[in-house]
């Protein structure tokens, strides 16, 4: 009976209710009554504990020591049971109890009987998609014949439940062998394919309005959670302006860590505001790149979490500058830059908080061409060896009656003058709307987002699955260069203001529709690279299709 009260007090363990925390007693055990007579009295110089052999033998004599001594009785006995047995739940060992055998106090030592609760039987159940095999390797802490430590099952099953095509749940029952235990990985899967379509209008002046993006990715390769996917980018109102393909594949470990490869190849031949006024860029590249991420340890059920990153990125760009439609130079570049991360998670009941930072720089001559770098930004001290730091926090406040606050402030710092592909991209839906993409690009640059968003009104629409927002929004945000050009801003600041409507998982469906006017106009010094006056409007949108 103990051992199957033991069994639901290690199932409440993953649950975040209210249950049975590691020091409450076990139902069904009434503390030892007062003696009506006196009880007899011995001396207790040693405990002798049996059948031990997970927790180290300083915690068993720091549990029992309070309880030896001369004059003791049977309650004192049974007090330094209970407190040995606390100590096995305190550690994590919720499946041991301790007995007190039958026995005569001889030569002042007391015998307490340590009963494990080994696992006899591991079953995965449920599966359709995943190894059984798999399943079970990834949780070794419920192997048969161990005594479950549940802080090591708890990050074990988090760590199988990363993947959200897969939900794993345990179930305790008692063994068919008194003192033992069966578990049930009852396992809830779906195909781990999944594909995207979406249409958008995230352009840059001077380009077609409208891009089409879509994505392929499988999750589960050779039943090792390796993951591969494909995604693509295209104009399609013109075809030949941008072409942008993507391949990555992910390989996690055996320790919760992961590895990341990727490469990007990009085709175009639009204009770009690149900062160098009157002028306009056109170019291909290549990016091909490695990443180690490594998730840290954190409290369990504290609601934080987080990563570092550890990478490095090959990239080969080949531009060509032109003036009123003739190619004047021609601009080809490779380096290696490298990158360390950190990523980081609080949530709590009401709130959200996500902090991104990461660190890039390049080290001189290592697979750079420094007359390259010094000519690619218009012989404006550019040079090989670069850093800058990218940080990125957001925060959501949950009000009541399901209001929401939204915050983000985004920037980035950098050592000095950097080539186009490394600045700070101001403008666009995903830092300040009513602006075209990359309106504003500088060495370095800070924006921040203030917005309110409804609760969902697809109840109030009648609708059956899926959730709706409108939202107002105010943005604004900066961008510098260290040594602006003839007639290049050193400094240009966007603002806007506007309102919005999204759409969530309405069969598999979501779009966005911000509507967002400027507050301030875009022009250069001689207003040869102005495209947004001070009032204009913009609509940005989304539709797109997960499968």
């Amino acid at each position: 009976m103990r051992l199957f009260l033991l069994c639901i007090a290690g199932l409440l363990y993953f649950l975040p209710v209210p249950g049975f925390a590691a020091d409450d007693e076990v139902p069904g055990e009434d503390a030892p009554a007062e003696s009506v007579e006196e009880q007899p009295q011995f001396d207790i110089m040693e405990f002798s504990v049996s059948g031990n052999t997970v927790l180290p033998a300083g915690k068993i004599e720091q549990a029992v020591y309070p309880f030896l001594g001369e004059g003791k009785t049977i309650d004192d006995v049974e007090r330094a049971r209970a407190a040995l047995e606390k100590a096995f739940h305190d550690a994590g060992y919720l499946t041991v109890f301790v007995n007190t055998p039958e026995q005569e106090v001889n030569d002042k030592v007391v015998r307490l009987e340590v009963l494990e609760g080994k696992v006899e039987k591991l079953r995965v159940v449920g599966s359709r998609y995943y190894s059984l095999g798999a399943i079970k390797s990834r949780v070794p802490e419920l192997a048969e014949g161990k005594v479950p430590h549940f802080p090591n099952v708890q990050r074990q099953l988090a760590g199988l439940n990363m993947q959200p095509d897969r939900q794993v749940a345990p179930i305790m029952r008692p063994g068919k062998t008194p003192g033992k235990v069966e578990v049930d990985l009852k396992v809830q899967d779906k195909l781990p394919f999944h594909a995207n379509l979406e249409l958008n209008n995230r352009y840059m002046a001077n380009t077609t309005h409208t891009r089409l993006a879509g994505s392929v990715r499988y999750d589960n390769l050779w039943q090792k959670d390796h993951s591969l996917s494909m995604s693509f980018q295209v104009t399609p109102e013109r075809f030949d302006e941008t072409r942008v393909l993507s391949l990555n594949y992910m390989i996690p470990t055996g320790t919760g860590n992961y590895w990341a490869l990727y490469g990007v190849v990009s085709r175009s031949n639009v204009n770009v505001l690149s900062g160098i006024g009157g002028l306009n860029v056109v170019g291909n590249g290549e990016i091909a790149g490695l990443r180690y991420i490594k998730p840290l340890p954190a409290p369990l059920l504290s609601g934080y979490f987080h990563n570092l990153s550890l990478g490095v990125d090959y990239k080969n760009f080949d531009e060509f500058i032109g003036l009123n439609g003739t190619e004047v130079d021609s601009m080809p570049i490779h380096y290696l830059p490298f990158y360390l991360g950190y990523d980081a998670t609080m949530q709590s009941k009401v709130t959200t908080t996500q902090l991104n930072l990461g660190v890039t720089f390049a080290i001189r001559d290592l697979m750079s061409d420094e007359e390259a770098f010094f000519q690619k930004k218009n012989e404006l001290f550019t040079e090989s060896s670069f850093a800058h730091l990218r940080g990125d926090l957001k925060h959501t406040y949950r009000m009541p009656r399901d209001w929401q606050l939204l915050g983000r402030i985004s920037g980035q710092a950098s050592t000095g003058q950097l080539i186009s592909n490394e600045q700070f991209f101001l403008g666009g839906v995903d830092s300040v709307r009513g602006y075209y993409e990359a309106t504003s690009v500088g060495d370095k640059g800070l924006f921040g987002v203030a917005e309110l968003r409804t609760p969902s009104l697809a109840n109030w629409l009648g609708m059956s699955t899926g959730e709706l927002y409108a939202s107002v929004f105010y943005s604004a945000g900066y961008t510098a260069v260290f040594h602006p050009g003839p007639r290049e801003r050193e400094r240009l600041n966007l603002s806007s203001v506007g309102f919005g409507m999204q759409l969530k998982k309405w069969h598999g469906i979501y779009a966005n529709m911000d509507l967002a006017w400027a507050l301030r106009e875009t022009k250069g010094k001689e207003g040869t690279d102005g495209f947004i006056d001070k009032g204009d409007s913009l609509l940005h949108f989304r539709l797109g299709y997960d499968w």
